[in-house]
Order: structure tokens, then sequence, then C-alpha cells
């Protein structure tokens, strides 16, 4: 691997040529709740953390912006079984923090405030 180079791939395969211990610091936002249309992309959250952990240098840190959707009145939770994945793949979760987004879509859950975070 080339460092400072941009690889257009899918994230398990970069991960898989590079040696353990490499990462100080992951950020993302990746795909959740089917929100938008990935060209039938499936999203492995299982190996994608499994990976990770194995390629974060020890006190590296994984940031994972993720939010829940809201279905009939009744949120997936997908934020916490991704930060349940992550402490199953061997990770510590230190902190969840809150990212008050600044342009909050509407919602169009009736009567239920409006989310505005992730």
């Amino acid at each position: 691997m080339q460092f400072g180079k941009i690889y257009h791939e899918n994230c398990i395969e970069t991960l898989g040529r590079m040696p353990n211990d490499l990462i100080d610091m992951t950020i993302t936002s990746p795909p959740y709740d089917d929100l938008r249309d990935y060209n039938g992309y499936h999203f492995p959250v299982e190996d994608i953390a499994a990976s990770l952990y194995h390629k974060t240098k020890p006190g590296g840190v994984v940031i994972w912006v993720v939010g829940d959707r809201t279905l009939n009145g009744d949120e997936t939770l997908t934020s916490f079984r991704h930060a349940i994945t992550f402490q199953e793949a061997g990770f510590k979760v230190h902190d969840t923090m809150i990212y008050a987004k600044n342009n909050p879509i509407p919602s169009d859950c009736g009567k239920r405030y409006r989310q505005c975070f992730e």
C-alpha cells in the first residue's frame, strides 16, 4: 500500500492488505438504515469492526458517526447495535458523543420531536 494514495474499493479489501496496528484514527459515517441508495452495496458492520480492531494501533481511535431511523414511531437503534458490535470485536467504547446538526432534516414523525443529531 502506498501512503497518501486514495484507494476506491471495498474497505474490507483495503484493510486486508494493511499490516496490523497501523491505523491511528478512523473517522467515518457509514451507510445505515437504508436511508440512501448505495447501489446494492451490503455493509458488513461485523467484518469491518473486526478488521478495524486488528488494524488500529493500541491507543488508536475509531470515530463512527451513525444515527437511527424512525419507522412507525420506533427508532431502529442502529447506533446502539453498531456500538455493541465494536465492543464485541474487542474495542472499548470510550464515549458516545452527540453531533448536533445545524440543518436538521424535516421529520414526518407526526407529533414526535424532530431528530436533530447523530
